[in-house]
């Protein structure tokens, strides 16, 4: 059962005063891992519920982890929501603009922010709360450019309820085989994240902020410059054809994917000759995630 959200005014009649945080929800705060290498399961799970399906989305990087879930009936049908558990004392600041409203979570306090960009073009909203001292925890809803749906806050706040403790196994469909000394050490990787478009698998590990490994498993992709320029296949690497954007991207037509590297921030750029040998040894499984790797293999530890 999940546990009961409402909304608060702003009174502090004897029932509005917060009553203790119920235990089913998150109550202990996430401790940031040293490395991706430690983190073997996410910290927390999404409890079912009728309106929300998983859609297998997730990531992890060093202040966070979230989860993603798509609603299912009512005027918000379809649309996307990401639960996001913050690390102990790690920064979180609400939004200072928007439209807000005061809430509970799980007999927590918490904030219900709708936001609109300049000129009512764009709509977005967040929820917020404090799960623990210093510990964040938050429900989002995209910018889109329709006004937002009428029951979209009462979907949030059910979301962001079925937020439990305890998270399944992490497992990724790329495993790393070679890393370069002129690349980022893996175990200092700052994030890396799984998701889902159209089917396919969408997996991106960021070694630090300037270098980035992205691998889709939709085939035949061309790269794309930073302006939306497409360059197609130029150049072979150990009978793979790959394409290149000077200074900016590369990548290889796998069997299995299109696996890329982006280095357009990256001061001084690494050797090609080293991206392409870190992109022909990515190991990739199967579409079927019971053979996909956990961190620590994927990793390399």
């Amino acid at each position: 059962m999940v546990a009961a959200v409402s909304l608060s005014d702003g009174g502090r009649s004897a029932d509005d005063v917060p009553q203790p945080a119920d235990p089913s929800g998150l109550t202990t705060p996430l401790v940031a891992p040293e490395s991706l290498l430690d983190v073997s399961e996410l910290g927390f799970h999404i409890e079912p519920v009728p309106f929300l399906v998983a859609n297998g989305d997730w990531a992890i990087d060093q202040d966070r982890q979230s989860a993603g879930v798509r609603v299912f009936g009512g005027d918000s049908n379809g649309m996307e929501l990401q639960v996001e558990v913050y690390y102990e004392g790690r920064p979180f600041e609400l939004p200072r603009n928007g439209t807000r409203e005061p809430v509970t979570v799980h007999g927590l306090p918490g904030t219900y922010i709708e936001l609109s960009t300049q000129g009512g073009g764009g709509h977005a909203a967040i929820l917020a709360w404090e799960y623990a001292p210093d510990s964040w925890a938050t429900v989002s809803a995209g910018w889109i450019e329709s006004a937002l749906p009428s029951d979209l806050r009462s979907k949030m706040l059910g979301a962001a309820a079925a937020v439990r403790p305890g998270g399944e196994a992490l497992r990724v469909p790329v495993r790393v085989g070679t890393m370069p000394a002129s690349l980022p050490s893996l175990e200092a990787a700052h994030d890396v994240s799984v998701a889902f478009w159209d089917g396919d698998w969408q997996w991106w590990l960021s070694l630090d902020d300037a270098i980035h490994i992205h691998a889709t498993a939709e085939t035949g992709s061309d790269c794309e410059g930073d302006d939306g320029s497409l360059h197609p296949a130029s150049f072979t690497y150990r009978g793979h054809a790959g394409c290149l954007v000077d200074g900016e991207r590369i990548g290889l037509s796998l069997d299995e994917a299109q696996v890329f590297i982006d280095f357009v921030d990256a001061d001084p750029k690494p050797p090609i000759n080293d991206l392409k040998q870190v992109l022909a040894d990515l190991g990739i499984a199967s579409d079927d995630a019971s053979t996909w790797f956990d961190l620590r293999t994927a990793l390399g530890g």
